[in-house]
């Protein structure tokens, strides 16, 4: 078979790439540039999940509209699933840069350093000389242009942000590549041997799917159910979207406030902090659907119980020690246990690479998206190149030693999340800077140290709305769902070109767009993250802290109850909870999630009740049509706000 060509089912697809390339390029190119300015001014989230907003639109832009057009010209003409296949990989990987991903919190980070140090905040004797200076931009004008914009005749001053831009990026992108690379070792142990369920994988196959009868819609598309779901969410969007322009015009409320009824402690818990959010997201209730029943209880029984518990720690004025520090506990155990399961598998993988590749027996690399040897040793690579860099940076040894291992467990974690529960949106419950604090204390730590670890808003350390990793070993699944070859595909090449496309697109589009209202006047929240960074370094090397006993208990007592939760799973088929859910913690995610995975549970547990295992399988079609719907509508009022100035939150998990 040649490189370019895929069996699917028995039909042989060639990929053509002269074709889906130019179409990839100039989505990825626009998709890039649409987000940073929707996302900074406030008009939505473009593609800040695990199924981006702007890729599954192209998507249902190609499978609905653009293809059965062409099928109309002919049974060969139409994008094929393997073309769709690789175009979806690359707009998911590029997808991964230019938010929380990777890039929009470094622009504000460098900004803020010399830009708000004054006297009183003493940062300029206090940090800067500890700083590296090309890790930040002092140049004063520069800056005046970043934060209170520009004139038209003004020029934008890109050589004084090549730099400082450029080393942060080359320092994720290492984390990129070697998280890339440890998703192909894994995929064989989490799609084959545990077997998890990748429910975000469901939306994208049945987009990239195309008819093999060369009809102008697979049959999925024609099915009523599907029909009704779409329509019933794009009406509900359509009526939201048209009440924000037109407020007269009736509205279908999503978000049901209950602040009001917790005016006082200790019951005030429940709705400060990450609240308890009703805030119900057709998208979230469609994927649901997709979800074991364990994991589905697991996800909202266990954020309710961890807001009860915040309740009592209120109740008995309890200060150091909160529901976060669990999460640190759940989440190291979790992975130690996950790693024991895999060992069989990681061993050959080692034993794959350091003998002789060409005579080893052990395991069969082949149909992997890479050699075992190229990812491993890519892997160790890139997070050795890593540490260098953070080293070269100011971090010591080994604090950069245990921040590299940190970050691994915090991106292996966020993926798992993705793959067994189908979370759009994932935050590890905990930062570096709070674990290694909580640990060793500040002054253990050292200035430099607690200086680089307090940038820690990126999905790099713990926000992971936007992970490669997720992307990456969700996009290999896709591949396997079809039965691609991802090596002959050269999936992981492609998205990797993809991630480097749109690094430097996001250069130049966030630049342009920051410059031209000012970051000062632009979305508060994201600006604020680099003088935020800065007051928590300062208010550290001011009163450095010693280890936090109570926390480490904390930490240990999630651990066990961690323990004891993958205990009873493994040992009792009766046992309803799933790990997950505890690991989840009290975090943004699960906050947003909740009340719509209750919502879906229990539409899934009536419909299996009362109709059988039967009428569960004829009601997928009405779920996915929910899913694409509500994002298509999202994504619809989204592109229309660079128009109207009129934005749209009320779509996928926000």
């Amino acid at each position: 078979m040649k490189p370019n060509q895929q069996y699917q089912k028995g039909q042989l697809f060639t990929i053509r790439y002269l074709r889906i390339l130019p179409l990839t390029f100039a989505w990825i190119v626009l998709q890039t540039g649409l987000y940073g300015y929707i996302h900074l001014n406030g008009f939505g989230q473009f593609i800040a999940n695990h199924l981006p907003v702007g890729s599954v639109f192209l998507l249902i832009i190609l499978a609905f509209l653009l293809n059965p057009i062409l099928s109309r010209l002919g049974p060969t003409v139409p994008f094929n699933t393997a073309e769709l296949t690789l175009c979806w990989a690359m707009i998911t990987a590029a997808a991964s840069v230019p938010g929380y991903g990777l890039m929009e919190f470094i622009f504000p980070y460098i900004a803020a350093p010399v830009y708000f140090a004054t006297p009183e905040n003493q940062w300029a004797e206090l940090i800067l000389p500890h700083f590296k200076k090309w890790l930040y931009v002092s140049d004063k004008i520069a800056l005046n242009k970043f934060w209170n914009g520009v004139d038209s005749y003004q020029a934008i001053p890109w050589q004084i942000w090549l730099k400082p831009v450029a080393t942060a990026t080359i320092f994720g992108l290492s984390f990129f590549f070697s998280v890339c690379c440890w998703a192909v070792i894994l995929r064989r142990q989490w799609v084959e041997h545990v077997r998890y369920t990748f429910p975000l994988v469901q939306v994208a196959a049945n987009l990239t799917q195309t008819d093999l009868h060369q009809k102008a819609f697979q049959p999925v598309f024609r099915n009523r159910l599907f029909i009704f779901g779409l329509t019933f969410a794009v009406i509900v969007h359509l009526i939201r979207g048209l009440h924000q322009f037109y407020p007269f015009f009736p509205n279908i409320p999503l978000d049901y406030p209950i602040r009001q009824f917790f005016p006082q402690k200790p019951w005030l818990a429940i709705v400060t902090g990450w609240p308890l959010l009703f805030r119900l997201r057709l998208s979230v209730v469609g994927v649901t659907y997709f979800l074991l029943p364990d994991v589905t209880i697991s996800i909202w029984s266990f954020f309710l119980l961890y807001k009860f518990q915040e309740v009592a720690i209120s109740a008995f004025s309890i200060t150091r020690i909160n529901t976060q520090q669990q999460v640190m506990g759940a989440v190291l155990v979790l992975t130690a246990v996950s790693t024991w399961q895999a060992r069989k598998h990681l061993l050959a993988v080692c034993q794959k690479t350091f003998t002789n590749p060409t005579h080893s027996v052990l395991i069969d690399d082949n149909n992997e998206p890479l050699s075992y040897r190229s990812a491993l040793l890519g892997m160790i690579g890139g997070f050795v190149f890593m540490g260098a860099l953070a080293v070269t940076m100011g971090m010591s040894i080994w604090v950069a030693i245990l921040f590299i291992l940190l970050m691994w467990v915090l991106a292996t974690t966020a993926a798992w999340h993705v793959s067994n529960a189908g979370c759009l949106l994932v935050n590890v419950g905990f930062t570096p800077f709070n674990f290694f604090r909580m640990i060793f204390g500040g002054r253990a730590l050292g200035i430099r140290n607690l200086i680089l670890l307090s940038f820690d808003r990126s999905s790099i350390p713990n926000w992971s709305s936007q992970s490669l990793m997720a992307y990456s070993i969700q996009n290999f699944r896709l591949a396997n769902t079809h039965h691609l070859q991802s090596r002959s595909m050269k999936l992981v090449q492609w998205m990797l070109l993809a991630v480097a496309l749109s690094i430097v697109i996001t250069f130049f589009t966030t630049l342009t767009w920051i410059h031209q209202k000012g970051a000062l006047n632009l979305t508060r929240w994201i600006f604020n993250v680099g003088p935020g960074a800065m007051n928590r370094a300062i208010n550290e090397i001011l009163n450095p802290s010693s280890p936090n006993l109570p926390g480490i208990l904390s930490a240990g007592t999630g651990g066990i109850i961690m323990s004891g939760l993958i205990f009873m799973r493994q040992r009792f088929l009766w046992w309803p909870f799933h790990p997950l859910g505890y690991a989840l913690g009290v975090t943004w995610a699960p906050s947003r999630l909740w009340f719509s995975t209750l919502i879906g549970w229990a539409i899934k547990f009536l419909i299996l009740r009362f109709g059988g295992f039967r009428a569960l399988q004829q009601g997928k079609p009405f779920f996915l049509g929910l899913i694409i719907g509500e994002y298509f509508m999202a994504a619809t009022w989204q592109i229309s706000a660079l128009k109207t100035g009129i934005g749209y939150w009320g779509g996928p998990p926000s």
